[in-house]
Formats: C-alpha cells, sequence, structure tokens
C-alpha cells in the first residue's frame, strides 16, 4: 500500500480496480489529490504538513481515509448517488449537506485531530 502523499491517479485506480490504459488519468489525479487535500483539512496537515507523520511516513490510516474517500466521489460522480457502497453511510455534520466524508472517513480521522484553532 502507499504511504506516499499526496496519492495519486495510480493509487485510486487500484482502489476502483480500473485497468490501465483508461485515458482517465488526469481525472483520477485529481479526485485522489482533492481527498488527499480533504484529509490534510481535517487533520490540520494542510497548516503543518507533518503532523500526524510516524517516521517521515503519513500513517496508513490516512492514507487509507484518502483512498475511501476519493473512491467514494468517483463513483458518486461517475453513477450518482446509489453507488454509494453499503454501509458507508455519509456523516450527518460533514462538509456541505452532510455530503463530504463517509461515516467511517469521519471516525479514522477523529483520531488525528488538529492543533486547536487549526483544521476543519
Amino acid at each position: 500500500m502507499p504511504r506516499k502523499w499526496p496519492l495519486n491517479a495510480g493509487d485510486l485506480r487500484n482502489a476502483l480496480e480500473y485497468g490501465v490504459g483508461q485515458d482517465d488519468a488526469a481525472e483520477l489525479d485529481f479526485y485522489m489529490k482533492a481527498a488527499c487535500e480533504r484529509v490534510d483539512r481535517k487533520t490540520g496537515r494542510d497548516v503543518e504538513p507533518g503532523r500526524h507523520d510516524v517516521n517521515g511516513e503519513v500513517p496508513a490510516l490516512l492514507v487509507l481515509a484518502a483512498l475511501r474517500t476519493a473512491k467514494l466521489w468517483w463513483q458518486q460522480d461517475k453513477k450518482g448517488p446509489r453507488a454509494r457502497p453499503s454501509g458507508e453511510e455519509l456523516a450527518p455534520n460533514e462538509g456541505i449537506g452532510g455530503i463530504d466524508l463517509p461515516r467511517t472517513v469521519a471516525g479514522i480521522l477523529a483520531d488525528f485531530p488538529p492543533r486547536p484553532g487549526f483544521g476543519s
């Protein structure tokens, strides 16, 4: 599993189980970077980039959170709201209208709070 940050199109392609060769690399990269930025903002890494790093690496749980978020956003945009995986209910107070982070991702990120006064 990748530990680099931010993740890229190849990481999301693997999570979606898409084959190489589809002409969607730029779009996949966009979704993956947006999800990484959202994780950074939620955990305070946007103002303190090394926050929560362990031995210079992003924790696996943050990688998982970004992958799950990007995958959900991609599937919903491509297939509509019915594409939401079962059990991935959206957290009611996350983002605009409750459509930002899956509940499981919000739970993961709760263990990685920003410093007081930073993050969202």
